[in-house]
């Protein structure tokens, strides 16, 4: 159940409670003011005054509900925002599932995609994807390869239209390309 209907049926239910209240208290002096007129105009009936004799902790105790679930369903109508935020809550979890989920399908293809390659030319493969655009010379360190080991890998790479090379200065810079 929407918050804005549950609210509107709380002020209605805290009117017809106080309306209850209200035609009890009516019905309460009705029968005093009988009975102080059948006793010729006297309140006190066997030494007692029916002003006196009243309780009043029914009353009391049926408007301070009343007001309870009137400013209960002002506060739900106008100010309470918890449904909103619980379906922003709800679709911000389901989108970093989502994204968290088409990035783990994303690395298990590259897995898959290295594992038909030998050591090497994974450590060459791994490090040019982590860091696309990655000088030749800093690949050589992060790999530990020898520079004509490297330049072989990458070459040959080039030719199966993996990774290109651009020139940069007196290095190169490798860039990946996206195979699988």
């Amino acid at each position: 159940m929407q918050s804005k209907t549950l609210a509107a049926i709380l002020i209605l239910s805290s009117i017809v409670l106080a309306s209850l209240v209200y035609s009890f208290k009516v019905q309460e002096d009705k029968h005093i003011e009988a009975l102080v007129s059948s006793n010729q105009g006297s309140c006190f009936i066997n030494g007692v005054c029916l002003y006196e004799q009243r309780s009043y902790t029914t009353l009391i105790l049926g408007w301070a509900i009343a007001v309870f679930l009137f400013a209960l369903g002002i506060y739900s109508y106008f100010f309470d925002k918890t449904q909103k935020q619980f379906i922003a809550y709800q679709q911000k979890i389901s989108t970093s599932l989502q994204e968290a989920q088409k990035k783990t399908e994303h690395e298990d293809k590259f897995k898959a995609f290295l594992a038909g390659f030998k050591p090497d030319e994974q450590k060459v493969l791994t490090a040019v994807k982590e860091q696309d655009g990655i000088l030749q010379s800093t690949l050589r360190y992060r790999t530990g390869l020898s520079k004509a080991t490297l330049s072989l890998i990458l070459k040959n790479f080039e030719e199966k239209n993996l990774v290109t090379r651009q020139v940069s200065g007196k290095t190169n810079k490798v860039f990946w390309k996206k195979v699988y």
